[in-house]
């Protein structure tokens, strides 16, 4: 819809140019805002190709200012505590945790945690459609609501490509809504 034109003043088009590049400030300060994401799934050196997914998702957040992080990079085996509670101490201070539960570990990591109510509501679950029949996904779907995890499926393994983009999608959510917030304290 066009609207009609009225031109403006002089004074009126200065005024408009002045809000218009403090607008883009604004929004440039919005891409500045990290969101911390901690990448679950296969091992990194796994032969599923949703290990490949992984470690691009990870290389892409942080392209995009993002603080992207695997557990395996932050537990410490000198540690005397478990990999299961030191990965439950890590997820608590991320924004947002992206499981790709293809491998055996992966399915238990994403299964330990989904009920977990610290940190099952940030968790974004991506699952093989062709296995949706199956415990495993049936049992996650069970627990997913509004306030628990939530579930995305993909077709299959070599069609991945929803991952990367619902994640991006969910990380600039998160991100916008770390600035909204950020002006409400």
């Amino acid at each position: 819809m066009r609207l009609p034109d009225t031109p403006l003043s002089p004074e009126a088009l200065a005024f408009r140019e002045k809000v218009l590049a403090r607008i883009d400030d604004r929004l440039a300060e919005v891409h500045k805002v990290p969101v911390g994401v901690l990448l679950w799934g296969p091992g990194l050196d796994s032969t599923t190709p949703l290990a490949n997914v992984r470690l691009n998702l990870r290389a892409k957040l942080r392209q995009n200012g993002h603080a992207a992080f695997y557990s395996e990079e932050l537990c410490d085996s000198t540690k005397p505590f478990s990999v299961r509670i030191q990965q439950l101490a890590q997820a608590q201070d991320f924004d947002l945790i992206v499981s790709l539960p293809c491998t055996p570990g992966s399915l238990g990591e994403v299964h330990d945690f989904a009920t977990d109510r610290r940190i099952h509501a940030k968790l974004l679950v991506f699952l093989n459609e062709l296995h949706s029949a199956g415990y495993s996904s049936q049992s996650l779907q069970a627990l997913s609501t509004l306030f628990s995890c939530h579930l995305e499926y993909y077709p299959n393994e070599k069609e991945t490509d929803i991952i990367e983009h619902r994640t991006l999608e969910e990380v600039q959510k998160i991100r916008e809504l770390k600035y909204i917030l950020a002006g409400r304290y």
